[in-house]
């Protein structure tokens, strides 16, 4: 197993802690709570690496600014057209199924599957 800087272990600590799909300019506010001197950049860098190393994946589709996410099993996200807000949800089995199907005869290095819709929140 790798052994990362205290910076990027900063970063996928803050990923698992947070767990409601951050920005990278959400886990930058959180990290500088426990390394002030971190600056924007090194967090952007981080991530990039830690996608790269498949530690951790981003949500795609989810408006202006890219969201990452620490849970890489196989689930997809309902998104809210409205908000923003992401939340996750397990593939159904037979979805499942076609995926490994079609996935163990492909070379796909990443898949993501979205929905669009309005949370309960914005609803009302």
């Amino acid at each position: 197993m790798e052994k990362f800087s205290s910076r990027r272990q900063a970063v996928i600590d803050v990923i698992k802690n947070m767990r409601c799909h951050p920005s990278a300019d959400a886990i930058y506010e959180e990290c500088r709570k426990t390394i002030p001197n971190i600056s924007l950049a090194t967090v952007y860098r981080n991530l990039a690496y830690l996608e790269k190393k498949g530690v951790l994946g981003r949500v795609i589709g989810c408006g202006e600014k890219e969201r990452y996410d620490i849970e890489l099993d196989t689930h997809c996200h309902v998104i809210c057209s409205k908000c923003g807000k992401i939340t996750d949800m397990l593939y159904p089995d037979d979805m499942k199924n076609m995926l490994d199907k079609y996935c163990s005869k492909s070379e796909f290095s990443s898949f993501g599957l979205s929905f669009y819709n309005l949370c309960d929140e914005c609803k009302k």
